[in-house]
């Protein structure tokens, strides 16, 4: 194994100095041609690679970035993780990512190993944010920024999505086309996002003096296999339903299976909508209605926002809710006009 050289063998070397070496390294500085040429073919004999430590410290920068997340699986996530990537690569960072698979205590475990890696920042995604993140957060020398939850109340960052008003507006375009007896597939119960979807659609439905059937209301884990299963509890209940909300793309394509493999139409006898809009979309039988909104760009901002909070004394409390659309497809029976 060949022992590691430093930037004085180097310059002892080339008969050079430090600074002529450093300045050849950095590309900075002017530099004799032949000089130049000399110091690089030794820098590529002896592998040479500068002191990371002792530049971070003197910069007082990792120009590293933690990111915690619940997982890594579904369609979301990984999608914000690739538009944080791209921000991150786009100014010289790297990303450190750690799963905390909803666990409490391992959110705090990957929140003090970001902080003894010396990460300038680090973007905290959750399912359910709770007070006592919003103390270690506040007692960390670095910016966090939280993805997927409000957390205006605390004065933390955010970058999210406007879940109630979207499923409300989602909700009442649904019931524009006719529809009043709602079935609905929720997701896991500590998720805050599910509970403010199911919050929006609750709302729409008040509007016109309407209310979900707790007999028409599943709760699932937003897979495609649960969506299926918590459907056909429905269906075996024998009540009557002429549409179908879920919480997700995937719940919304297992309901939508399951209803047609018991023989029901789409969307003559029941419409589906997910309130979701990701590429899940295309492996559905029929084009699903939903709402559309990028999970890239939310990975995107979040990113943009921790890097100008790095670059500011004092952190500041900024909000950014991420743009939706609503539209219906093929599984939404369309009201008749006349």
């Amino acid at each position: 194994m060949q022992k590691d050289i430093n930037i004085s063998e180097v310059a002892k070397k080339a008969g050079v100095s430090i600074a002529t070496v450093s300045r050849v390294f950095n590309n900075s500085g002017r530099v004799k041609e032949s000089t130049r040429k000399k110091i690089q073919a030794i820098i590529e004999e002896t592998g040479y690679r500068p002191n990371v430590l002792a530049r971070e410290l003197a910069e007082k920068k990792t120009h590293l970035i933690g990111m915690i997340v619940h997982s890594l699986t579904g369609e979301g996530l990984p999608r914000a993780i690739n538009g944080v990537n791209q921000v991150l690569d786009e100014n010289g960072y790297n990303l450190l990512i750690a799963c905390s698979e909803g666990s409490f205590e391992k959110e705090k475990k990957h929140f003090e190993l970001f902080r003894l890696k010396r990460v300038d920042g680090i973007i905290f995604a959750t399912r359910q944010f709770k007070p006592e993140h919003a103390e270690w957060i506040k007692k960390l020398p670095i910016p966090v920024v939280v993805l997927l939850q409000d957390t205006q109340e605390q004065e933390i960052p955010f970058v999210a999505f406007d879940n109630k008003r979207f499923a409300k507006e989602a909700t009442k375009t649904l019931l524009e086309q006719g529809h009043q007896a709602v079935a609905y597939l929720g997701g896991p119960e500590n998720s805050v996002n599910s509970a403010e979807r199911k919050s929006g659609v609750e709302e729409a439905l008040g509007e016109i003096k309407l209310q979900l059937d707790r007999e028409l209301i599943g709760q699932g884990n937003y897979l495609i296999e649960s969506g299926y299963n918590e459907m056909e509890k429905i269906i075996q209940k024998g009540k009557r339903f002429d549409s179908v909300i879920a919480v997700n793309d995937g719940m919304a394509i297992g309901a939508l299976n399951c209803l047609q493999d018991h023989g029901f139409n789409i969307p003559n006898d029941v419409s589906v909508l997910g309130l979701d809009d990701t590429v899940l979309t295309q492996a559905s039988r029929l084009k699903l209605s939903g709402v559309h909104y990028s999970y890239t760009d939310l990975g995107r901002q979040g990113a943009d926002m921790l890097l100008r909070q790095i670059g500011q004394e004092e952190i500041s409390f900024e909000k950014i809710m991420i743009p939706f659309e609503v539209k219906l497809r093929e599984t939404v029976k369309h009201k008749e006009k006349g």
